[in-house]
């Protein structure tokens, strides 16, 4: 009876054993990379992963051609017992994504718990660093001050709705009295509240860029940018849908108009410094756009802006709104893109009617296409420049 007992105790547990007992994957100390599955019925598993030779895929969406690369895909081998192995070359610092498929299917790696959401795609995840400093350094959790992480919900009256928001508050901010300045950090197409802390590792760029003295503290606001989303899925009562492209446009629109909403409860719940010197917006290709919007549609509130693949665009009917955006004196205006992204041109064409027109603005220039490899690298550069 006792034995029968523990039994069914156990059974109404949480799974809390070991997992696979299989070390997938394994970080090797030249840098290479071994991944494993245990697959013994299997005829064909390979790897697909963003660190394997990849191949660009060009998109159009909103009337932009947009240059994905597609990740590389390899046959892994197998060895005894079923166990299907693949090592890597010797990879650089980096936060990686890959996917398994077994005889066709797509699986995760069941040793491997860290796992991110893109949109709807779910992919296994790993961060890694080759030496102190580089791009996967600052994308890990180190011992240093760390900041804190919330969602809180907000009243949006313009959109008749309530509307959540993630906000980053700096190491020390519950304890101390001061006041800190804001950066806006828009997501993409597809995305929401989620995807910069997620995908774009803000609080580990953030907490590390801090605690080397490169980034003054800040509160980060991350808000979901599409406008009849709530909230991320199962966050809220309406259904979540992504981004679909003939909405762009349209949830454009409403975060300008919108916008205020957000800014009035940061600014009455949290201890903000306000104004133009202390209030900074980027985002990343829709939320670049947005960004871009929102500094023509307030000239006057955003000291900062950075638009990560994604611009708007100058043309007659903006000629004035960009002549009062620097007129308005921002002490930054940043453009970064990937010279493999479609946005590049676009990105290229305001660069030269600001230079035409003699707005001071910064154009940094990566490798690669519309990619969260480079959001985060834009993310880590753009916050050293901020408030300063």
């Amino acid at each position: 009876m006792a034995a029968l007992l523990m039994a069914v105790a156990a059974f109404g547990q949480q799974a809390l054993g070991p997992g696979t007992g299989i070390v997938s994957p394994e970080i090797n100390p030249d840098n290479t990379v071994t991944f494993r599955i245990l697959a013994p019925k299997a005829i064909q598993v390979q790897l697909s992963g963003d660190f394997l030779p990849t191949r660009p895929v060009e998109v159009e969406m909103g009337g932009q051609k947009l240059v994905y690369n597609a990740p590389g895909q390899v046959d892994m081998q197998e060895g005894r017992d079923g166990m299907w192995t693949y090592t890597s070359v010797p990879l650089e610092g980096e936060l990686y994504s890959y996917t398994i498929t077994v005889d066709g299917q797509k699986v995760m790696d069941p040793s491997n718990i860290y796992q991110n959401r893109d949109v709807a795609t779910w992919t296994n995840i790993f961060v890694m660093s080759a030496r102190q400093g580089d791009k996967g350094w600052y994308y890990q959790v180190h011992d240093v001050p760390h900041g804190s992480v919330s969602h809180v919900w907000y009243d949006s009256p313009t959109l008749g709705m309530q509307r959540r928001l993630t906000v980053y508050t700096p190491a020390g901010y519950e304890r101390s009295k001061d006041k800190y300045p804001v950066f806006y950090l828009l997501h993409g197409s597809g995305g929401d509240e989620d995807a910069w802390c997620d995908l774009g590792r803000t609080a580990q760029i953030l907490d590390n860029l801090i605690a080397e003295g490169k980034a003054k503290p800040m509160i980060v606001v991350m808000p979901n940018g599409v406008y009849f989303n709530q909230a991320a899925p199962g966050a809220a009562v309406n259904m979540f849908q992504p981004t679909m492209t003939n909405s762009r446009s349209q949830s454009t629109i409403e975060v300008e108009n919108s916008f205020p909403d957000i800014m009035r409860f940061v600014e009455n719940t949290y201890r903000v410094a306000k104004g133009y010197a202390n209030t900074a917006v980027a985002g990343l290709s829709m939320g670049g756009r947005q960004s871009g919007m929102l500094s023509l549609h307030y000239p006057k509130t955003f000291g900062y802006v950075g638009l990560f693949s994604g611009v708007a665009v100058p043309d007659d009917s903006n000629a004035d709104a960009f002549k009062a955006v620097f007129a308005a004196k921002p002490k930054l205006y940043w453009i970064g893109c990937g010279k493999e992204d479609g946005v590049m041109a676009n990105s290229l064409k305001l660069k030269e009617y600001c230079d035409k027109m003699g707005f001071p603005v910064t154009l940094y220039e990566s490798d690669g296409g519309h990619i969260w490899r480079n959001w985060r690298v834009y993310l880590t550069l753009f916050a050293q420049q901020l408030f300063k």
